[in-house]
């Protein structure tokens, strides 16, 4: 009788055929890289008096009131005002099928003088709002017309009232990255 024979177990190294996982890799890399979103942030910098920069700066820092300016060409503008805790909306419609620009600058000017230290405010315009409109916007909440009153706030470093002509010269989109 023949005796069995069991198979020699050898070890066995085996060879990585690496070749489809690095086409596949060399693949997805390009895909992702298209597929990135980019966005480009501008700052425009615009010079102001040092004491509404250092005026800014405090508000940076304290971070108690926050006024957001919303636009839309269907239902007009709409100010947002965050004050410790509490948020206080106003409306103002459209004149005709227009931005009403005067309404605004009515309602801003009474609101730098419930809050004449606040020199910042948040814009966010509907995507249906064209660039001229966005400039018109920031053109009338930034600065005052001789007509206004006058404006007066408190100096950070001094603690004494200066007048300014500007209402509202820090403005920050904040729909930036779309949203």
């Amino acid at each position: 009788m023949r005796a069995f024979r069991r198979p020699k177990l050898e070890d066995s190294t085996y060879e990585l055929n690496l070749a489809p996982m690095l086409d596949i890799i060399v693949s997805i890399i390009p895909m992702l890289l298209l597929s990135v979103v980019f966005v480009e942030i501008m700052v425009v910098e615009t010079p102001v008096p040092q004491a509404v920069e250092r005026a800014v700066a405090a508000q940076e820092e304290k971070n108690e009131v926050q006024i957001a300016l919303s636009v839309s060409k269907s239902r007009g503008f709409k100010l947002t005002v965050h004050d410790k805790g509490e948020s206080q909306e106003t409306n103002i419609a459209l004149k005709g099928a227009s931005l009403d620009l005067d309404a605004l600058k009515k309602e801003v000017l009474s609101l730098k003088m419930r809050y004449p230290n606040i020199f910042r405010v948040e814009l966010n315009p509907d995507e249906g709002v064209s660039l001229s409109e966005i400039v018109s916007v920031m053109d009338r909440i930034r600065a005052k017309q001789k007509t206004d009153p006058a404006i007066t706030f408190t100096d950070v470093t001094t603690g004494k009232a200066m007048e300014t002509d500007l209402i509202f010269p820090d403005v920050v989109f904040g729909n930036v990255a779309g949203g």
